[in-house]
């Protein structure tokens, strides 16, 4: 298999770079009493009927992981696959959201309660809250507001930061280390229409509506305090705790329903359909809705696979869904298994990106469908998959530290080309990784794999973060592989994932880790390739 640099360059523009839109400003009422809204209304809905059949009906039964087809709309996906390793719930945030959408209009409004334990060592003041959508960038020009608040019952006012993208809700008495908090937030947004300047993951088009960040995220408190950091205008801006989640959505009863959480009930009321989802401990919680979604699915290690596709691209469905189970299969066999009992692959309508990532569920943009033949559509897809692993179990600072999942996940890549065909296509993936980095290294384009978003949004070039992050990222643990042995990198990949899953680490962990695995310091190398802007000694020989 021959991967070209134009192609994998290409590919990296569309992973990673954004047109930075204006910051949307939010403005939410003031003070008032914690009172039940009409959004309460439509869950007070007459007893439920019978849910509606997820699988079509079969003539044949498929054989054991054959796809199958259908257009049931049923939502999918989230539950762990085993018990063993969650997190207590007593130690974890957890949020119960009820909220209701309106897809014509493209508006919904909600009410949230969120468990919030202070596992620092410090007492807490207030609790910071996130309002993704009105940063703009990668969520284009939609918004979401906080119109009501109450700590504990009672009811407080919010105070918001100028661009309405961070919510500070005051406590009553400091919070001290171990106690816990119930924060109550009533809320609405508006939907951007054809991208709005953003990704397509806060978004409707085509007859898909997107939802991602769309309701108020609890910001995280670590060594830094509260990282309340705008969102990025070339990198992911999900930086957050891992939560268990209660979502009761309402939608029009046409629409299919994909999401991150496993339905545990369902209540028809006329045009209306309202699901409840419970989900396993997650990073964040996305939902996708529309009319068209067409599905085929399999199995694989007992996970059910789902790839939901638009009319016309049955092709590219069946694609994604068998690099999807490939991918599955081989990272359970080198990382560790996946903690869920589904993955859904999501065709949609995409600007700037190939596909992002949410807990349980990737999108894929809809202009790769097109010719799912190409590498393009595989290496994007086995990418986002990847991030199951490093991103959502293990997590990481995606402001601070961006390489850490994003060059791993990338590297990743290469690993399904080398367990699914052969290592020389491995080594083809590699050796064009390495023309596209010495090309860019020669014109200027280099710098040290480590820093921080930031650092490279000031670049005059912002597709520096690309080569820098993704491709000089993964080439970095290509040369940790050859230099330790596949014994040593592959135990020290399965310790990581074992280690740090469903936490947050840091780069610091996973040197330390690969160096157990080794037995040896291995300074000189990290040194080298992670805290060099400079070529490689061993690539260097090649320029």
């Amino acid at each position: 298999m021959k991967h070209t640099h134009d192609r994998l360059s290409i590919l990296r523009v569309f992973l990673v770079l954004s047109l930075a839109a204006a910051a949307c400003r939010a403005v939410i009422p003031d003070g008032g009493t914690l009172t039940p809204t009409p959004i309460m209304d439509v869950f007070t809905t007459p007893s439920p009927e019978a849910a509606p059949s997820s699988t079509a009906a079969q003539d044949d039964q498929p054989a054991a992981g054959a796809p199958t087809q259908t257009a049931a709309p049923t939502p999918q996906t989230g539950q762990p696959t085993r018990e063993s390793g969650l997190p207590d719930p007593q130690l974890v945030n957890q949020y119960d959201i009820q909220a209701a959408i309106d897809f014509e209009a493209l508006t919904f409004e909600g009410r949230q309660s969120v468990t919030y334990i202070n596992t620092e060592d410090t007492a807490l003041d207030a609790l910071y809250f996130r309002l993704l959508p009105n940063g703009g960038s990668s969520y284009g020009d939609g918004s979401l507001e906080i119109e009501q608040a109450a700590v504990n019952g009672q009811a407080v006012s919010v105070e918001r930061s100028e661009d309405g993208l961070i919510a500070a809700v005051p406590l009553s008495a400091p919070l001290q280390p171990g106690e816990q908090t119930q924060v109550e937030l009533a809320f609405r947004g508006e939907v951007p229409r054809e991208f709005g300047g953003g990704y397509g993951i806060y978004n409707f088009s085509d007859e898909v509506m997107t939802l991602a960040g769309w309701y108020p995220i609890l910001a995280v408190f670590d060594a830094d305090g509260w990282n309340l950091d705008p969102v990025s205008s070339i990198g992911d801006s999900v930086y957050s705790d891992i939560a268990y989640y209660q979502v009761s959505v309402q939608i029009p009863r046409d629409l299919l329903l994909v999401a991150t959480g496993t339905v545990t009930e369902t209540q028809e009321n006329g045009d209306e359909i309202t699901y409840t989802l419970e989900s396993g401990p997650v990073r964040d919680f996305f939902m996708a809705l529309s009319p068209i979604f067409e599905r085929q699915s399999a199995e694989v290690d007992g996970i059910t696979v789902n790839s939901y596709y638009l009319p016309g691209s049955e092709r590219g469905g069946r694609k994604a869904l068998e690099v999807a189970i490939d991918s599955l299969r081989i990272f359970n066999q080198q990382f560790g298994p996946y903690p869920y009992t589904e993955l859904d692959i999501v065709q949609s309508p995409m600007r700037y990106a190939a596909g992002v990532e949410f807990p349980a569920i990737i999108l894929i943009g809809d202009f790769l469908y097109d010719n799912p033949e190409r590498d393009f559509f595989s290496i994007a897809t086995s990418h986002e998959v990847a991030h199951q692993w490093w991103y959502n179990v293990v997590g990481n600072d995606v402001f601070d530290e961006p390489w850490l999942d994003e060059a791993l996940t990338s590297y990743s890549s290469s690993l399904y080309y080398e367990f699914n065909f052969n290592p020389q296509s491995y080594q083809s993936l590699i050796d064009s990784w390495q023309f596209e980095y010495l090309e860019a290294a020669r014109q200027g384009a280099d710098d040290v794999v480590t820093q921080t978003l930031q650092h490279f949004e000031e670049k005059p070039n912002p597709g520096v973060y690309s080569v820098v992050v993704y491709t000089k990222g993964a080439l970095f643990f290509h040369a940790l592989r050859e230099e330790i042995g596949d014994e040593a990198f592959f135990t020290g990949l399965q310790t990581y994932y074992d280690q740090y899953r469903f936490r947050t680490a840091t780069t610091e962990d996973l040197l330390a880790v690969f160096e157990d695995a080794a037995g040896q310091e291995l300074d000189p190398l990290f040194q080298e390739w992670l805290y060099s802007a400079q070529v490689p000694a061993s690539l260097d020989e090649r320029r």
